[in-house]
């Protein structure tokens, strides 16, 4: 995976921030919070194939009520584009498995998913989440859990903080949650950094209706 590059804003600075929702910091009249909430792909069979085990669907139906409770109700939603082929166990495979994931949540709230970016293209995805018209909304990704910690890392470090505050996303941990929540006063940006859970691990293993 490439580097990204910086992107250039005046006065972006760091607020960093291992916590829960109700622990971040209350911001001023006027600012416009974007929140950034990123999760994993559900969970894959062992032949990977770029799709979803049937525990990892059931992880995707049980999604949609996580994201209400927790957040309310996304603007947009993300997943990466599943025409472009991904490495899955030896074999190149369509990637759909971020798409299945969140398509529940999208079907649930109305909404469409912007699946235009490849799944590797960290520079493409960090700018167009930084981009002018997301700056008040409550945006969703699903992605593959090593981009979703790169592109983290990236938005904290050019904010000015050490990259390495991002926890590493493990393996086999489908229930994370990555949180950005970025403030943008008249001169500035802050970001706000917070690991949460979906709390859906131990789904059944079984599809629906079998």
């Amino acid at each position: 995976m490439k580097n990204c590059s910086r992107p250039r804003f005046r006065g972006l600075s760091l607020m960093l921030a291992m916590t829960t929702l109700g622990s971040i910091p209350a911001y001023a009249a006027g600012d416009t919070v974007e929140t950034i909430v990123m999760v994993r792909h559900g969970e894959k069979p062992a032949a990977g194939l770029g799709q979803l085990s049937c525990q990892g669907l059931n992880r995707a139906l049980a999604l949609p009520q996580v994201i209400k409770g927790k957040y309310g109700k996304p603007n947009f939603i993300f997943a990466p584009d599943p025409a472009k082929q991904k490495n899955d166990s030896g074999t190149k495979y369509d990637y759909v498995r971020p798409l299945a994931t969140i398509e529940p949540t999208a079907i649930y709230f109305g909404l469409p998913v912007n699946a235009s970016i490849g799944f590797s293209k960290t520079d493409d995805l960090r700018t167009t989440l930084l981009a002018p018209q997301y700056k008040s909304s409550l945006v969703v990704v699903a992605w593959e859990h090593k981009i979703i910690e790169a592109l983290a890392r990236q938005i904290v470090s050019d904010a000015g903080g050490d990259p390495a505050s991002v926890p590493h996303w493990a393996s086999a941990d489908y229930d994370s949650i990555y949180v950005l929540r970025l403030t943008q006063s008249a001169d500035k940006i802050n970001a706000a950094f917070s690991v949460e859970h979906q709390d859906l691990n131990h789904r059944a293993m079984t599809c629906p209706g079998t």
